[in-house]
């Protein structure tokens, strides 16, 4: 049962992952283009358009030139503004935890799971941390609160869970997916399949961390500690790339543990999907017809 459930994940958050990326490489790829030709001054040669732009004009109203240039603009500088606070906030992150750092555990921990790399980094803060940051210089940031907090199954399990994590680059893809949804704001389905893919990828995680270990019990344990210490965690102090342990659909996660056999289909809302299709197909027949 677990082994099937694991492959229905992984065949789920790939799928949505090629979903969410190809729509939003088509939907910026067409006004990559679009912003080339306008650019380069290259005429409109399609006449509806051109009617249309005449008509609103004469109206007193913004054509749909402008209309277009102004939504492909908003989602150029959404789209690279978001990258670059995530990168400085990642590096502001980086700095900041350094500064928290307890070196003698942090090199225990390395010892122990990691064959002496700079992979873990213990943190000295009284709130339970738990998560793994970055891209190229991945990190598994945990905290001494947290450790204090959970017995030793429960910190094998948290410790597996972001093992995952940082071996399958969650951080990243998570990272890409939440950047077209923030420049896409137009396309809801785009924020609703990053969190059901976050969601995918911390079920995963759990999974991994429970075949580590061979019994669910250290995992839930951890779930269950963190939901009742959740009222007084404290946010992350920097925006940055990272995937965290008690972030994501806690209650979710441990009711698969206690009654795995009574798992909830989770389903995409249906109005940001009929939405979405309705905003994209408008979209591009207008982007298309000045490129035409």
């Amino acid at each position: 049962m677990e082994k099937r459930n694991v492959t229905h994940w992984e065949r789920r958050s790939r799928t949505l992952f090629r979903i969410s990326f190809g729509l939003s490489l088509f939907t910026i790829g067409l006004m990559f283009i679009y912003a080339l030709h306008t650019i380069f001054g290259w005429n409109i040669p399609f006449d509806l358009l051109r009617i249309c732009n005449r008509w609103m004009e004469a109206q007193g109203w913004f054509s749909v030139a402008h209309l277009l240039r102004g939504l492909v603009l908003c989602t150029f500088v959404l789209y690279i503004g978001y990258g670059l606070d995530q990168w400085a906030g990642s590096y502001r992150a980086y700095r900041y935890f350094r500064s928290l750092q307890d070196v003698q555990q942090s090199a225990q921990y390395n010892a122990m799971y990691s064959e002496n790399k700079e992979l873990f980094m213990i943190i000295r803060c009284s709130q339970p941390v738990a998560l793994t940051m970055g891209i190229f210089r991945r990190r598994i940031i945990l905290s001494d609160g947290l450790l204090r907090m959970l017995d030793k199954q429960e910190q094998e399990a948290v410790v597996h869970h972001e093992m995952f994590h940082y071996q399958q680059r969650d951080p990243l893809t998570t990272f890409l997916l939440g950047q077209f949804a923030l420049a896409l704001w137009f396309l809801p389905i785009l924020k609703n399949i990053t969190l059901h893919y976050k969601i995918s990828r911390e079920i995963l995680a759990d999974s991994y961390a429970v075949h580590r270990l061979g019994t669910p019990v250290g995992l839930g344990g951890a779930l269950l500690k963190l939901i009742h210490r959740q009222h007084s965690r404290s946010p992350q102090p920097f925006r940055m790339i990272y995937s965290s342990f008690a972030e994501t659909s806690l209650n979710y996660r441990i009711h698969r543990i206690i009654e795995p056999d009574q798992e909830k289909s989770l389903q995409l809302p249906v109005w940001p999907v009929l939405f979405s299709l309705v905003v994209l197909t408008a979209l591009s027949i207008l982007l298309l017809w000045s490129l035409i």
